[in-house]
């Protein structure tokens, strides 16, 4: 089975937090961790948006791929407090090559939002020193072709009555030759049975097998490097090369549409320009471009023994 190393990036910001009736003064943490279903191959990153300090209590960090926001003090009731936030999620998933925007649709993921607290300030020096109080678990359902855009009040138990605004833009930005290494699922795991997960492993799959096909062999040195591959492994790499452009542009255009909608409802946003970029004339045209490159090869002559 040929594989492609998709990536995902979710913006996730926390606009307002709002004391609906916290039942202890003190200082609140927000925490956030984006989740992956362990029977997807991945690799998950966080890094804070615009982070200059990261060991202020004052400023967002990112650690072990969480989300820590500025601590912030709760003293009344009703109080709002802005905390204006922002993190980037960048997810790594190794999928099916062979059906790469079915395998994106399929893929679960959550936003897991903690909240932290504690009454002692020097229990705010250590990371894992405020404890966690609630809990809220956000299903995220992506869209290769239009992302996610979505803005949600996240209200925490009744015995920690609070809310936090968040808003979530997701998006697929890249897919490629798997490039780095994936922890791969145990045997077990499927039904909930549990095998040990296996190490980090780097896919195994050449570029060549990936663009060509698994009917693809490579030539020896005899062939000399005028070798051209059969035709159905050429018409394998066309259809490959044409499915992930395909998936990409549409990707490209649910992001500007969704832009464009924005920029019209709030006029007084900075105006941007943003490539328009018509999917079907833009797809014929990488692909008359990939059959330029194949014609001179298909021309070459063989090595003279």
């Amino acid at each position: 089975m040929s594989e492609v190393q998709g990536t995902v990036e979710f913006s996730v910001e926390l606009h307002k937090f709002y004391n609906v009736d916290l039942f202890q003064r003190g200082y609140y943490q927000i925490r956030m961790t984006l989740k992956v279903s362990s029977r997807i191959p991945h690799r998950l990153s966080a890094s804070i948006v615009g982070q200059t300090d990261s060991s202020s209590l004052q400023s967002a960090c990112a650690h072990e791929n969480a989300m820590h926001s500025r601590v912030f003090q709760i003293l009344y009731r009703n109080e709002e407090v802005p905390i204006n936030d922002a993190v980037i999620f960048r997810a790594h998933l190794l999928l099916d090559g062979e059906r790469v925007e079915e395998a994106l649709s399929e893929v679960d993921f959550q936003l897991k939002v903690d909240l932290h607290f504690t009454d002692s300030e020097q229990q705010l020096r250590d990371v894992a020193g405020a404890p966690l109080i609630s809990s809220r678990t956000l299903g995220l359902h992506f869209h290769p072709r239009r992302g996610l855009h979505h803005q949600v009040p996240v209200m925490f138990d009744y015995f920690h009555l609070s809310v936090i605004s968040v808003t979530i833009h997701a998006a697929l930005v890249a897919l490629q030759q798997p490039l780095i290494s994936f922890t791969r699922p145990g045997r077990g795991s499927w039904l909930g049975k549990g095998g040990p997960d296996t190490g980090p492993e780097q896919s195994s799959l050449s570029l060549e097998n990936l663009v060509f096909g698994a009917g693809y062999c490579k030539p020896t040195s005899s062939e000399g490097s005028f070798y051209v591959p059969s035709e159905t492994c050429m018409q394998h790499a066309h259809r490959w090369h044409r499915e992930l452009c395909f998936l990409l542009l549409h990707a490209y255009r649910g992001l500007r549409t969704y832009f464009l909608g924005i920029l019209t409802d709030i006029p007084e946003l900075p105006h941007m320009e943003l490539e328009s970029l018509a999917v079907e004339e833009t797809l014929s045209q990488l692909c008359s471009e990939l059959q330029v490159i194949r014609k001179p090869a298909l021309r070459a002559p063989k090595a003279v023994v």
